[in-house]
């Protein structure tokens, strides 16, 4: 059964002049805890140790500097088992309810010091969301180069090495699915990650041929969140002379609003190429719902070239990263598959007029 709470669920203490919370806590041993700081913020915590786990918070930890400014405490007492989904809820309530917090776990759009801020200032991280920054090739040219790692599974697999488009055309942009997978790959590392080649695997990760959810061609997750994915299976899509054609998509992950209006598509992107009608909708992920854009494989560089959407990739990276680095994610990381990005993002770059 999932737990439920209200707000007379919590008992509400003024803390200002208080050195110690250990007397609002004697009796209790679990539960769910809120802070409210003095410019508004709040945090929303859990624990099975409130004496210890308050001290780490008044004293400083790994994670935070001290916090000298908690001006007023909220208690509710729960089982440990119940303590990961009420976390959850109430992490959504507050941040529903309008307050700024400063957790960084289930809270998307994180506002308080990061890790990050001491690989990228701020006020660089603000432009780029904003998309006032483009990228620099230079270091995807040279990480472009950088020796083979290996065979990749992905231009290896059956669908990988099937002609792109599903057909074999002199013009053809890319010769194979694997090509065009790692097209897209490359643009949107090269566009909406921030100083990527030196963040990568610490950030942000490419998974090669993964087997999760049915099964991909390659997964790009930023943080612990999945950005970009390709599935494995094509699609049979209708065009509008009529005619189907049965291709691979690439899905893209963006902030909530950029193409959505309470998950309907803005009218505006309704017949907007390369994305797909059908495809546009909004998901919910851990973190909240996200908009998410479906197109044709090796088109995801024409749709970054739409500012609203490159601005939104952005934010929502940047978001990514302000809250936590690649983690788990990191051991499945292809060095070799991210290398093949680079380099196919640097032959589309050098071959554009």
């Amino acid at each position: 059964m999932t737990p439920v709470f209200s707000e007379p669920s919590f008992d509400s203490y003024d803390v200002r002049d208080c050195s110690s919370f250990a007397p609002f806590v004697q009796g209790r041993s679990s539960g769910i805890y809120i802070f409210e700081f003095t410019n508004g913020q709040r945090y929303v915590g859990q624990t099975v140790n409130f004496v210890g786990r308050f001290h780490s918070h008044i004293r400083g930890s790994d994670h935070h500097e001290p916090w000298d400014d908690i001006a007023r405490l909220m208690i509710m007492d729960a089982k440990p088992n119940d303590l990961d989904e009420l976390e959850f809820q109430i992490i959504a309530w507050q941040r529903d309810a309008g307050y700024s917090l400063r957790n960084k776990v289930f809270n998307f759009g994180f506002e308080g010091p990061s890790e990050l801020d001491s690989a990228i200032p701020i006020i660089d991280q603000l432009h780029w969301a904003n998309g006032d920054d483009d990228y620099d090739i230079t270091d995807i040219r040279q990480a472009a180069n950088r020796a083979l790692e290996g065979k990749t599974k992905l231009h290896h697999s059956p669908e990988g090495k099937q002609p792109w488009m599903q057909e074999v055309t002199d013009d053809a942009t890319w010769p194979t699915v694997a090509n065009a997978v790692s097209a897209d790959l490359g643009a949107v590392i090269a566009r909406a990650i921030p100083e990527a080649v030196e963040l990568e695997s610490i950030y942000w990760t490419v998974s090669d041929y993964p087997s999760t959810k049915g099964g991909r061609l390659t997964t790009l997750n930023v943080g612990s969140v999945e950005v970009l994915y390709i599935p494995r299976e094509p699609f049979e899509l209708m065009y509008a002379n009529g005619k189907k054609r049965t291709q691979h998509c690439s899905f893209l992950n963006m902030s909530p609003g950029t193409v959505t209006d309470d998950g309907e598509p803005h009218a505006r992107w309704q017949n907007t190429a390369p994305l797909i009608n059908t495809f546009t909708h909004q998901p919910n992920y851990r973190i909240g719902p996200v908009d998410n854009v479906g197109v044709p494989t090796g088109y995801i560089r024409q749709a970054l070239e739409h500012p609203e959407i490159l601005q939104g990739v952005r934010q929502f990276c940047l978001n990514l990263m302000r809250s936590n680095q690649s983690g788990m994610f990191r051991r499945w990381h292809s060095r070799e598959l991210t290398r093949r990005a680079y380099e196919e993002h640097i032959r589309i770059t050098d071959s554009l007029p």
